[in-house]
């Protein structure tokens, strides 16, 4: 019995061990017929977030702590990349010099905290989160193109999985990376 906790707890052990990346899928859509985020040129100044979810979705318990996670993740992000950053409550009234306006909707999210993975591991379950994401000049509100993003973790790669916070870091940077990288016209 000793030996088979043993190989038990063993086993827990290497697969806590592995695991800390945050996959994300991203696939660009169209916010407009011809229009690809991949292809446009992105305006340069502040980066104006919007994030927006269904009632469902906005009163579930976690919404405010994903919510703050979103504002602490792009401003991290921005600050990286030297771009002003404003996290909008809504899109009006939206300064007139900003440089694109970033709709991030909520279409599904289950929040684990890094302490929650931490204590619990397994047993927390899975973080994931869908969002579509539209990016807008500013002021004229024109779709420059869209992407939608997924992401989830496995809990079965232990306490060092991505959670939430990981996740919404890697789509943070993505975000900024879309909107920093400026495009070459053909």
């Amino acid at each position: 019995m000793l030996i088979c906790l043993r190989r038990v707890t063993l086993l827990i052990a290497c697969i806590s061990i592995f695991g800390c990346a945050a996959p994300v899928t991203q696939t660009p859509t169209s916010a407009q017929p011809g229009v690809d985020i991949a292809k446009t040129q992105i305006p340069g100044g502040a980066v104006v977030l919007v994030l927006n979810g269904n009632a469902a979705i906005q009163s579930n318990s976690d919404w405010r702590a994903f919510r703050e996670e979103w504002q602490t993740s792009m401003v991290t992000a921005t600050a990286e990349a030297k771009m002003p950053f404003v996290f909008a409550k809504s899109e009006e009234p939206l300064d007139a010099n900003a440089g694109t306006l970033v709709r991030v909707k909520v279409n599904n999210f289950r929040y684990i905290s890094q302490t929650t993975r931490f204590m619990v591991g397994v047993l927390a379950g899975n973080a994931t989160m869908d969002v579509d994401v539209e990016y807008l000049e500013l002021p004229s509100k024109k779709p420059l193109g869209s992407k939608k993003f997924n992401t989830s973790t496995s809990a079965w790669e232990g306490i060092f999985s991505a959670a939430t916070p990981k996740q919404v870091q890697a789509v943070s940077a993505q975000i900024v990376k879309d909107v920093a990288t400026p495009v070459a016209t053909k």
